[in-house]
């Protein structure tokens, strides 16, 4: 009689282990006088009420309130980009002209004159008449004669603008030169031009571009502000295998969006309960808002080897809107906390 005392006893135990998430789904409300930090916080929140569970699995809803004398956050960013790009063409044109220039020139010579009507291709022919005049040669003597011209000429000119410097300078040489001979009735003329232009174009752009650029955010919470951090918090019962993985080992389905979460700290004590493996994963107030009115969740913890998957349960998912109704909608002093309908509520969640 006394054994199977005991085994209804372990049994009964050993159902209440099981149950474990069962209870605390209201969850507590408490004040930490260390770090000034008020923590409402859900415990034991099943996500499938199915008896005898060897894995059991919990997703509670935190929320951490504090308050803040003040809060400065001054950011001044100072951006100068200066830039300068000297650009110089420099152009040397370079002409020459060389003329060489020959004429030569055969002059008759200078005899007695004909008759006034006759040509002088009739006197050649003629036989000279005879008479005592002597002809006589007059051609006259050799002559030189030299001119020569060296001609300079140049011209500069500059502009000035507010980001370009131009200058010009072009000079023109020219040596002209005559040379000039007669003898013997030939005469010999040269002529020699030549001319040497030189430019010079030289074109500095100056390309300036200084920005400065001041950005100051001043952001300041008003005295006695308040300021709420929201987390997800876990509870297990995993296998003796099972090793949370490093980065995102938790992530949700929420109604077909994925919320991917790693695990953090909190601002104020954490303590898990005893016989579960417990993690703070911290997120916003409208992911608990996305869950409290989700109709359907899916949930997975990542591990080294292995997952855990577990649908939420339309308890659990109920045990999350009467919490975050609770705790999270501002409450009259005459109103009490009332279990929410089916319908969906829209949650206040302010944060700074």
């Amino acid at each position: 009689m006394n054994h199977a005392h005991m085994k209804f006893l372990l049994l009964f135990l050993s159902a209440g282990l099981l149950a474990g998430c069962a209870g605390h789904r209201e969850g507590y409300s408490r004040f930490d006088p260390y770090d000034a930090v008020t923590v409402d916080q859900m415990v034991g929140n099943n996500l499938s009420h199915a008896p005898l569970q060897r894995v059991i699995v919990c997703l509670n809803a935190r929320r951490e309130t504090r308050r803040v004398t003040s809060v400065t956050n001054m950011n001044v960013w100072t951006v100068t980009n200066l830039t300068v790009i000297p650009n110089t063409n420099l152009t040397i044109s370079i002409a020459t002209n060389y003329l060489v220039t020959s004429m030569t020139n055969f002059a008759p010579a200078l005899g007695g004159a004909g008759s006034a009507g006759e040509s002088t291709e009739v006197a050649a022919v003629a036989p000279p008449a005879e008479t005592n005049t002597v002809l006589a040669v007059t051609n006259p003597g050799p002559t030189f004669s030299t001119n020569v011209t060296v001609s300079l000429s140049a011209n500069g000119s500059a502009t000035r603008a507010p980001n370009q410097n131009a200058a010009n300078a072009q000079q023109v040489r020219t040596v002209s030169s005559q040379i000039t001979t007669s003898s013997n009735n030939i005469s010999v003329s040269v002529l020699t031009n030549f001319v040497i232009t030189a430019e010079t174009n030289q074109i500095i752009t100056f390309a300036t571009n200084l920005a400065v650029s001041t950005f100051t955010n001043v952001m300041v919470t008003p005295t006695n502000g308040v300021v709420y951090d929201y987390f997800l918090y876990t509870e297990l019962t995993p296998p003796s295998d099972f090793v949370l993985a490093p980065g995102e080992s938790l992530i949700l389905l929420v109604d077909g969006v994925r919320y991917g979460f790693a695990p953090s700290t909190s601002n104020t004590a954490f303590v898990g309960r005893r016989g579960f493996t417990s993690a703070l994963y911290r997120t916003s107030g409208e992911v608990l808002v996305a869950i409290a009115n989700a109709q359907e969740v899916k949930v997975r913890f990542k591990g080294l080897n292995n997952v855990i998957e577990r649908d939420m349960s339309a308890g659990s998912r109920e045990n999350f809107r009467q919490y975050l109704a609770r705790y999270f909608v501002p409450q009259t002093p005459e109103a009490k906390p009332a279990k929410m309908a089916a319908a969906p509520v829209l949650l206040q969640t302010s944060s700074h």
